[in-house]
């Protein structure tokens, strides 16, 4: 018996040094230590620094949500990208073993089944201007978050709605002029709570989650929720006070209804700012995103006021160069709460 245990010891110490175990693989971040509820700076050069940091290997699959409205969307189109949409295209193939699930709203024969990364499969890419040629956050964010790790699989759970708020219409009456009345049929992103149902999109966004992953499990793979991507706002900032002087007990409502649900405590959240267009009531917006960001250590505000938006969608959405940028920055912002 003692023989045996020897030889089995051996064996095994020769296969150690036969064939050494696999280096964790390393991928190169930004190192500019976000603090909370910092804001990614515009400059690119502002935060880029060589620095390399392991990271696990992992068999599960890294999936990131992305809700929101408009900007979420993507009201642009990729041939007025201003590095040319043939140049634009080539360096996004590259990227193309990211999973997406464009929402059970996006266009017919895209809803509701994972496919390739991939422009123009949202509800509004069926008409002009935007027909096949827009794209919302998740390209920029898909091709930055796949280069900084490699050895990881992606996937993008996608759902957004344009012209959608986290607020009731019900709760508010001092709408501006042009909406006295306004009521949005319970079509908006209110988690449940002690005396009111969900909104419409909450469900709909969980519902979506969950056929997503539900998907990926009868597919055989493993994942893990790591992000949520959150790109919301001009609605609040737009239409009401009293709804952009309480956008900030919304959005933590929102945030922590969302982890609670998903099950995941610390899920962290990286938060697009209000753009700066002519929203009625912008600067109160924002100023309660940063203090969300700055309560919550799990959260990043992300820069928006400086992005371009001189496309076909209109001065209050980006515009093809703006929507890269976005993505980019928020895949940086990603990475640093992943940290």
């Amino acid at each position: 018996m003692l023989k045996k245990i020897f030889f089995l010891a051996f064996v095994i110490c020769l296969s150690l040094i036969a064939f050494p175990q696999k280096l964790a693989p390393t991928y190169t971040i930004k190192s500019s230590k976000a603090l909370p509820g910092r804001i990614i700076p515009s400059n690119q050069k502002d935060f880029i620094l060589e620095q390399r940091v392991s990271v696990q290997e992992s068999c599960k699959v890294k999936v990131f949500i992305l809700a929101g409205q408009s900007n979420a969307v993507g009201y642009n189109n990729i041939n007025e990208f201003h590095g040319g949409g043939k140049d634009f295209r080539e360096t996004f193939h590259k990227q193309s073993g990211i999973l997406f699930w464009p929402g059970s709203n996006a266009r017919e024969g895209f809803a509701n089944l994972w496919i390739k990364l991939q422009m123009g499969v949202s509800d509004i890419s069926d008409t002009k201007p935007f027909k096949d040629s827009c794209f919302g956050p998740e390209i920029g964010f898909g091709e930055t978050l796949s280069e900084a790790l490699p050895d990881e699989r992606i996937a993008i759970i996608k759902y957004a709605v344009g012209a959608t708020g986290i607020a009731c219409s019900s709760d508010y009456r001092d709408y501006i002029p042009a909406l006295k009345g306004f009521d949005d049929k319970g079509r908006n992103w209110h988690p449940p709570t002690n005396n009111k149902n969900p909104g419409i999109l909450y469900e709909n966004l969980m519902d979506n989650i969950h056929a997503a992953l539900a998907s990926l499990r009868g597919m055989g793979k493993n994942y893990e929720i790591s992000g949520f991507i959150w790109m919301e706002g001009e609605h609040e900032a737009g239409i009401s006070m009293k709804m952009a002087n309480d956008y900030g007990k919304l959005l933590t409502l929102f945030i922590r209804s969302v982890r609670s649900d998903l099950g995941v405590k610390d899920l962290p959240f990286v938060i697009g700012e209000v753009n700066s267009h002519n929203w009625a009531y912008g600067d109160i917006v924002r100023k309660h995103q940063s203090e969300v960001c700055q309560r919550d250590p799990n959260s990043l505000l992300i820069k928006t006021t400086d992005l371009s938006r001189n496309g076909v969608g209109g001065p209050a959405h980006f515009d093809a160069d703006g929507m890269l940028k976005l993505g980019n920055r928020f895949a940086h912002g990603m990475l640093q709460l992943l940290m």
